[in-house]
């Protein structure tokens, strides 16, 4: 078994008064591409924002329970300290910058890995994503749909981590651009890069993972191998 990367046990979750994730555990290991999968609304990016400290304290919000990435304990740090611990983060919406081109998009996110290698590059990046290169002059805001979810997910690779978190990356996108994105996201995984993706669209994120957590109302229902879980597994929890 490969060194474990990421760890959550008992993590609950609350927006306010609200819970939103109970007693949820999940782990990831190192060059491992794991997926949370459960339909709208049941946890997921809440998930992904409880890893990255994003929910504030002071905004009435809290985190429980134990977060550990390379051994480090999350819960209570603050947001930009995690992202400067090599965890690259591509938030649900893109959240690109309209007024900036797709390079100077890429630019701001540019940064070393924890450990000084750097080994995403733009060369690197354009060779993984050509037509960012043919658009490295146009405004994130001319940008198609797709155009924009892979500038985020280059973003997220631009700033070198060690685990790379998506988070409903297909939203949206025509088939065709879902199909582009899974070649990437595998192509990601044989240079291994450590991924955890949130995703609703079951079949990408099956085709891209070896692992999958099923959350239903902020609890993990079932976990297992993608390829040796039952198809009425899916069914009976995603309605497939």
């Amino acid at each position: 078994m490969s060194e474990t990367i990421l760890t959550m046990d008992k993590v609950n979750s609350y927006y306010g008064e609200s819970q939103i994730l109970f007693d949820l555990s999940l782990t990831v290991h190192k060059s491992d591409s794991v997926c949370i999968l459960g339909r709208n609304g049941v946890g997921k990016s809440t998930t992904m924002k409880s890893i990255m400290g994003l929910l504030n304290p002071k905004n009435h919000n809290k985190v429980t329970g134990i977060i550990r990435y390379l051994g480090k304990e999350l819960v209570g740090m603050p947001s930009y300290k995690i992202a400067r611990s090599g965890i690259g983060y591509v938030p649900q919406g893109r959240h690109i910058f309209p007024t900036l081109t797709t390079k100077e998009n890429l630019i701001i996110a540019e940064k070393k890995a924890v450990d000084g290698s750097q080994p995403w590059t733009f060369e690197r990046i354009y060779e993984l994503f050509p037509r960012l290169k043919e658009r490295e002059n146009f405004l994130g805001g001319r940008l198609s749909g797709g155009e924009q979810q892979m500038l985020t997910v280059a973003r997220g690779l631009m700033q070198n981590p060690d685990l790379l978190l998506l988070d409903e990356i297909t939203e949206g996108l025509a088939p065709i651009v879902v199909k582009e994105l899974g070649e990437i996201i595998n192509e990601l995984r044989k240079s291994g890069v450590t991924i955890l993706l949130a995703e609703q669209n079951v079949n990408f994120a099956l085709a891209v993972s070896s692992y999958c957590y099923i959350v239903e109302k902020g609890a993990i229902v079932y976990e297992g191998s993608t390829k040796d879980t039952p198809k009425a597994t899916f069914a009976q929890y995603l309605g497939l």
